[in-house]
């Protein structure tokens, strides 16, 4: 089976999967409208292959960058729609919790003005939702759960520890994980934990 799976929560990444080959690129330098669909080129060039030759895609849901989010999974809708395949969704602190060796794992992502995403997972089962609290308060919460191993994003490696960042390995570990787990891609729609800014009121974080 090929796929192709893309996650613009964070930067940019896309793997493409032919048989048991990869292939993969990542781009944290500049926004996902300009190198998704380059990068997608690009990918599919190296292995000789087009679009029409992807069996399925997928992309990171969330939580993540409101303007990230949905560049991908607009694409990836698209491409969906256009060729008429299915699709598959992950959740952006399912994949981080994968850069992590543990069984037990409490998931970050930086969520901006001292704010971050948290989930927890035992295995394959969640025990907390991803949901929206403060650093300080995220801080408490990794303490009053010591037995469980932290992984994050990129930016908030030095704040907690632990394991941080993504690549090629654990977009692979997804990707067995969730692409059995087929949807429409009318399905596929963003995890917003967090109101956009304009949004927010007293209370609000």
């Amino acid at each position: 089976m090929n796929y192709l799976f893309v996650d613009t929560a964070e930067g940019t990444r896309v793997l493409l999967g032919v048989g048991d080959k990869t292939y993969y690129a990542e781009n944290y330098s500049n926004a996902g409208a300009e190198t998704l669909m380059p990068t997608v080129h690009s990918i599919l060039s190296q292995a000789g292959m087009s679009v029409n030759d992807i069996d399925i895609l997928g992309a990171c849901v969330g939580p993540g960058s409101f303007t990230g989010l949905r560049i991908g999974l607009t694409t990836i809708k698209a491409l969906c729609y256009a060729l008429d395949k299915p699709c598959f969704a992950v959740n952006n602190l399912r994949l981080y919790s994968y850069n992590n060796e543990e069984r037990k794992v409490i998931s970050l992502a930086a969520a901006g003005s001292n704010v971050v995403y948290l989930a927890r997972y035992d295995g394959d089962v969640e025990l907390d939702a991803p949901k929206c609290v403060t650093v300080e308060a995220a801080a408490e919460y990794i303490k009053s759960h010591p037995d469980f191993a932290v992984s994050t994003d990129r930016k908030l490696g030095k704040v907690f520890g632990g394991q941080s960042g993504v690549g090629e390995k654990e977009m692979i570990a997804a990707v067995k994980k969730h692409i059995s787990s087929r949807i429409e891609q009318k399905e596929l729609l963003p995890l917003y934990i967090r109101k956009a800014q304009p949004e927010r009121g007293d209370g609000d974080l």
